[in-house]
């Protein structure tokens, strides 16, 4: 398996190419304890599903493959959902990629909603350090802050910090760590003014749940505004994918794009010579490279797709309106999915 260096840079006199992937995201599970409002991938408490270890380190072993065949090294993490909701299996699938000779973990992410005592936070992130952890990422912001209580977070930051080392562990948003936002017992005029803030204090990507129930809270302009602002950078040069528990290869800012499958006997590496190849026939690819979303619009019209008159928040915000009304209706599933991504939360049982 080679990568080839012609598509693995942009060509300055010809169609954009696809970049090498070097950084990789293991999203284990669509279950999250928290339903927060900012989340790109629309976890939720009524989802279930966890990655095996078998399909964890099939894929892990083909994003090294990849990689090294395009003269990089990968950097993997695991995130969900949250990735402790099974911890038996977070561990089962750290200790087989390092008993594997797999490249070390990077990191993971959690919201810390485990931490319920110092004895358990720190017998876990002791085995998760000793495994080969490089960092551990905790999410706290308001959001997170709706539903995981503040002294789980600090507990688990203060012995990652004791057990790992202070540079090992990283706090999103650092700054509301320090001064956190009680919003559980808000009504929803001053829990909105809180996200408002938080969102003009913080830029943050609106697609996900966070496209249908934090939009509304900025200012929003005609789809007009965003013609022509080319995705060309994010989809196909970020060198940044996620994988999900059914194989679904996304670029590493836009979960519910799939551009191609790692399952079903299809490696990452597969899917990255398939699109690599080809992305010009992938119909979402296609069109946000040649005109953003609002390109992703007008191929959207035939199936009755009507912008909205109250505008967009941002061309992300547009393009994820677009897919939720494609994926809703059945448009292009293998290229728009899995369900999880856009139903806000509901378990594929749970659909209307």
């Amino acid at each position: 398996m080679e990568c080839s260096r012609t598509n693995a840079a942009s060509s300055a006199d010809g169609p954009p190419s696809l970049a090498a992937w070097e950084f990789a995201g293991l999203l284990l599970t669509y279950w999250c304890n928290a339903r927060c409002a900012l989340c790109y991938v629309s976890a939720g408490p009524t989802h279930s599903g966890y990655m095996s270890v078998a399909a964890a380190l099939a894929v892990w072993r083909s994003l090294d493959q990849l990689a090294a065949a395009c003269g990089k090294t990968m950097r993997i993490h695991l995130s969900g959902g949250e990735p402790f909701h099974d911890w038996v299996r977070l561990a089962a699938i750290v200790r087989a990629a390092r008993d594997a000779g797999l490249t070390p973990l990077e990191k993971v992410e959690t919201n810390a909603f485990w931490a319920t005592d110092d004895g358990l936070t720190r017998s876990r992130l002791e085995l998760l350090g000793a495994l080969g952890m490089e960092k551990l990422v905790v999410s706290t912001d308001v959001f997170h802050q709706e539903f995981v209580p503040i002294e789980r977070v600090r507990r688990c930051v203060e012995i990652g910090r004791a057990v790992l080392g202070p540079r090992r562990v990283v706090v999103r948003r650092w700054d509301f760590l320090r001064s956190p936002v009680d919003v559980r017992c808000l009504s929803s005029t001053p829990r909105d003014d809180a996200f408002r803030h938080a969102l003009l204090r913080h830029k943050e990507r609106l697609t996900g749940r966070a496209a249908t129930e934090l939009a509304r809270l900025l200012p929003c302009l005609p789809a007009e505004t965003f013609r022509g602002q080319s995705c060309a950078k994010e989809v196909l040069q970020s060198r940044h994918v996620h994988v999900d528990l059914y194989g679904n290869v996304f670029p590493g800012t836009c979960m519910g794009i799939v551009l191609g499958r790692a399952a079903g006997g299809s490696t990452v590496a597969d899917a990255w010579h398939s699109l690599a190849r080809s992305w010009q026939q992938h119909p979402v690819v296609a069109a946000v490279v040649a005109g953003g979303s609002h390109e992703l619009l007008q191929r959207a019209r035939p199936f009755g797709y009507r912008e909205l008159r109250s505008g967009y928040a941002g061309k992300c915000h547009l393009c994820a309106h677009v897919r939720q009304f494609l994926c809703e209706r059945g448009v292009w599933p293998e290229f728009i999915g899995p369900a999880e991504c856009y139903l806000a939360g509901a378990s594929p049982g749970d659909r209307p």
